[in-house]
């Protein structure tokens, strides 16, 4: 008997989701990154006691080289977002064709607002009136609704995906 296992046909649309949240990550990090560098900038440096000039606007001062790697960091960061919004249009004109709320409601909390499966199983049935005597079977239902919003996802993208010949 094989060990493989066989793929699901949610696999896909679940890691174009994933995706979606991880680049989201790695653009909050790469701001916190270059707040730091800007914070770090002009801060006093060791006085130059040599009597040797340093840095002569060939780019190998600390200061220039602190400036170019802060332009590269925005650079970087702005084509990223512009990825990211690209990469979001898509996921939610994919999520606006799902036909259940519910199921838009989880996917878009999930993967685009990044909200814990507590958070969003409140966001669903906190108004119900045994929510707080029954959040772990609300919360089961949730996983439940994320379960058929992923299998609808996978079916609205493979819908979407010409077929490979």
């Amino acid at each position: 008997m094989s060990q493989t296992k066989k793929p699901k046909e949610t696999d896909e649309v679940k890691k174009k989701l994933e995706h979606y949240a991880t680049y989201q990550r790695r653009i909050d990090n790469l701001i916190e990154r270059l707040e730091y560098l800007e914070s770090t900038m002009g801060s006093a440096s060791t006085p130059n006691l040599s009597g040797l000039p340093s840095g002569g606007g060939d780019g190998s001062s600390k200061t220039e080289r602190q400036v170019l790697r802060k332009l590269e960091l925005e650079q970087q960061i702005r084509d990223m977002i512009a990825a990211e919004a690209a990469e979001r249009k898509e996921l939610e004109a994919m999520i606006a064709l799902m036909e259940k709320p519910d199921e838009q409601t989880v996917i878009e909390m999930r993967y685009l607002d990044g909200a814990k499966w507590w958070a969003i199983s409140a966001a669903l049935y906190g108004n119900e009136a045994d929510y707080d005597e029954h959040e772990k079977r609300y919360l089961k239902r949730t996983f439940k609704i994320h379960g058929s919003a992923l299998q609808s996802l996978a079916r609205i993208d493979k819908a979407q995906t010409p077929a490979e010949e």
